[in-house]
């Protein structure tokens, strides 16, 4: 867990010197607030076709939830993405690597 709080990404969204902004775009992460979700699904990240990543989150949920959201989708960017490259499926909320991001949320 001390790695997630050590990468570039982290240290970089937490500064007080760098803009929300700049950091997204110099991660080439995007953004995104959909309203057409169902419920119970928070928020997922995807790699596009030119790489950059893209972080869906549900605007039917409160902010509070969209920004833990936001944060455990950052987890699977840093830690997740690189090694598994694309995961697919439904109620996969008990999978290890969906585990580890939510205990992120947690501290």
């Amino acid at each position: 867990m001390l790695a997630f709080f050590e990468s570039p990404l982290v240290k970089s969204l937490l500064s007080e010197y760098i803009s929300f902004y700049e950091v997204m775009n110099t991660f080439d992460i995007k953004t995104s607030i959909a309203f057409n979700l169902s419920s119970s699904i928070y928020g997922f990240v995807y790699t596009s076709r030119k790489g950059n990543y893209n972080i869906i989150l549900n605007g039917n949920l409160s902010y509070e939830i969209q920004c833990r959201t936001f944060v455990h989708e950052i987890k699977h960017i840093i830690a997740d993405l690189p090694i598994l490259g694309y995961v697919i499926g439904m109620d996969m909320q008990h999978q290890v690597f969906e585990v580890d991001s939510d205990i992120i949320i947690q501290v």
